[in-house]
């Protein structure tokens, strides 16, 4: 009974980082679907009539503008779909150590290894400061203005100051 009370934690925190990863991955696809169809949007701004590639000068002044809007956003999004993949990755990391650290647990309580109970600890901790790490790469950079697409045009139009 004990090495499974002992377990608890662990197992909550492998949970709680699970369902955080598989939203970030709605996220991160939703992103994905976003960029290509903007990708679709600029292709079809810049496609002839005979399906070639225009030059975007030679595009009319509005698609020009619109083909500005398209590259600030997309910068953007791609910016963030690659800090999503990072978060993803270093959150199921974490939860291979939190996994590991359940196995520790199960050895150190029922061979009774001070040693074993040493390695549980640190994987648990190693779990956890991934946890955060996860986290921190997806909030961290959210709290900059060049995150924000709407910021983006914003300056670029000099709305926002």
């Amino acid at each position: 009974m004990s090495a499974i009370a002992d377990m608890v934690a662990p197992v909550v925190l492998i949970t709680v980082a699970t369902i955080f990863s598989n939203a970030l991955l709605t996220v991160f696809f939703s992103l994905g679907d976003r960029v290509v169809a903007l990708d679709r949007e600029r292709l079809g701004i810049l496609g002839g009539p005979h399906g070639e590639m225009l030059d975007e000068d030679s595009a009319p002044p509005i698609n020009r503008e619109r083909l500005t809007q398209i590259r600030d956003q997309m910068r953007v999004m791609i910016r963030v779909v690659r800090r999503i993949r990072t978060a993803i990755l270093i959150i199921w990391v974490a939860v291979g150590l939190l996994v590991l650290s359940v196995a520790a647990i199960a050895v150190a309580v029922t061979a009774r290894s001070e040693a074993f109970g040493f390695v549980a600890l640190a994987l648990v901790l190693a779990g956890v400061a991934g946890v955060f790490a996860g986290i921190a790469t997806v909030i961290g950079p959210m709290a900059s203005r060049a995150y924000h697409p709407i910021d983006t045009i914003g300056r670029r139009e000099g709305v926002l100051g």
